[in-house]
């Protein structure tokens, strides 16, 4: 992975600099700045804020240095200017998941479901990095499959942290984590591989990530205010976790980047008396809600507001904070009511028997892949084979039983008659039900891919439609054509 790489990240700075790019102007101080001249220069006399993560630091800073000028601010899961992701690489982390472990254990069928989730979780942290998981991941911009190692530091950052940015109840990728968990444990790797693919995709390739600004203020700033001897806190949820420390590649990135390390960004609490709303997600496991708590307290027109079942990305699938956020923009003075917030789900899991199990539904889907590359051959010819007979099939049954049918009306009825009509009959309703199961499983995959994709190596739930008509006409389906073979061999015995 390039950006885990030391030579891939200096020929990044390398390419960088070769367009006369001086990135030692890229710090938090100098956006804040910037974002105050855009202001001027547009001939605003005020306007409202809005930070989400790393950019609520800029917003801080200038409601500070810049308050006649901002009317209001929204911050979400607040990242303090006068705080660093590098001192709590570990601990802030193992907060989101063992409020996982917590709430899981707070509700019966998900305790009795994983009743040693917490431990599972560990061993199989443990049993990656003793034995790391050779996956294929699709590389789509060069075009070919990428072996990585899915370690335990990978399976942590990659498969757990990732999806708690996100809400963390049906149908949402974190609510399916204790069943991965399960899944893993039980020998169905099926769901890492397509976790990982999924961060890849989203994360790791995503063209709008500008790596070359991250690395820039993570290596003079944000770094260095952590110093080189983490805390002890944060050392010991690493032991905890197996060693997993989130930032030691970034770490060794900055030593090869070499750029001289400059003063915080601030050294203490910003104190602003613009109004501002604050939203966090107890699930943040990047920006603990802690940070945003504190931003608040030092903001004395502020409204805390924190969201039980969400995660980063406080405002995904979140209807209640939208109408906080539009209400408070209309009068940022204005007692807010925040009575939505109970209206929103709160965190809660996905269990075994919440789920068909179907875990070779991801694995068909990347094998019959009908014209991409990573399909297998020789099963997509048989696919392609299959559908079109089935329909050829279909067809004729209804074609012949028709005409059959056309031809009884206009002579005297024969002994066999009734056993053909049945016979015919058996055929429509087995072709219907082959065609009909077609028509779901297509529509099952539509809906699970609406939902979560690690439901696709898992099974998909047991509340949508589409999979319980599935679940109940298969076996209908099977007694048809059952009764069909037994009708046509009774028939041919007694001809």
């Amino acid at each position: 992975v390039w950006w885990e790489e030391i030579a891939g990240s200096t020929a990044c700075l390398d390419g960088i600099r070769a367009r006369g790019i001086d990135v030692t102007q890229y710090t938090t101080d100098n956006i804040a700045r910037d974002v105050i001249a855009l202001r001027e220069a547009l001939g605003y006399e005020q306007w409202n804020l809005y930070g989400s993560s790393f950019s609520t630091s800029v917003m801080l800073l200038v409601m500070d240095t810049d308050p006649n000028g901002t009317r209001s601010a929204i911050l979400q899961s607040v990242k303090p200017p006068n705080e660093t992701t590098f001192a709590h690489e570990a601990d802030s982390p193992l907060r989101a998941i063992e409020q996982m472990f917590a709430d899981c254990q707070a509700h019966d069928r998900c305790a009795a479901s994983y009743p040693s989730l917490a431990e599972d979780f560990f061993a199989l942290v443990r049993r990656l990095n003793e034995e790391p998981l050779e996956l294929e991941i699709d590389g789509s911009p060069v075009g070919e499959r990428l072996p990585i190692a899915l370690d335990g530091n990978r399976f942590i950052d990659w498969i757990v942290i990732n999806p708690l940015y996100q809400p963390v109840f049906p149908h949402h990728d974190a609510a399916y984590l204790p069943l991965l968990i399960d899944e893993a444990n039980r020998g169905n790797v099926g769901p890492l591989e397509l976790a990982a693919q999924r961060h890849w995709t989203a994360s790791i390739e995503n063209p709008n990530w500008a790596w070359g600004l991250k690395f820039s203020i993570n290596c003079q700033q944000d770094m260095p205010a952590a110093g080189r001897t983490r805390p002890a806190a944060d050392l010991a949820a690493s032991q905890r976790l197996d060693g997993f420390a989130r930032s030691a590649t970034q770490r060794a990135i900055c030593d090869a980047w070499d750029l001289a390390p400059l003063p915080p960004a601030a050294d203490d609490d910003v104190r602003s008396d613009v109004p501002t709303l604050v939203l966090a997600g107890s699930y943040d496991p990047v920006t603990p809600p802690a940070w945003s708590k504190t931003t608040a307290e030092h903001l004395p027109n502020s409204i805390y507001v924190e969201f039980p079942g969400h995660g980063h990305d406080v405002t995904s699938s979140n209807p209640c904070a939208a109408t906080l956020e539009a209400r408070f923009l209309a009068d940022p003075t204005r007692e807010l009511d925040t009575a939505c917030v109970d209206t929103e789900p709160g965190p809660a899991f996905v269990v075994r028997n919440e789920v068909y199990r179907a875990p070779g539904l991801a694995r068909s889907g990347e094998e019959v892949s009908l014209g991409a590359a990573g399909g297998v051959v020789w099963i997509e010819a048989i696919a392609v084979v299959s559908i079109y007979g089935t329909m050829l099939i279909t067809v004729i049954l209804l074609v012949s039983g028709l005409v059959w049918l056309a031809r009884v009306r206009h002579r005297t009825p024969r002994n066999g008659d009734r056993t053909a009509l049945v016979a015919y009959g058996l055929a429509w309703l087995a072709a219907l039900a082959t065609v009909t199961i077609g028509v779901l499983l297509d529509q099952v995959n539509d809906d699970v891919a609406r939902r979560s994709e690690l439901a696709f190596a898992i099974g998909p739930s047991r509340d949508l439609l589409s999979a319980r008509l599935l679940a109940w006409i298969s076996p209908l389906a099977a007694v048809v054509i059952l009764s069909l073979t037994t009708t046509v061999t009774w028939a041919w015995l007694t001809r």
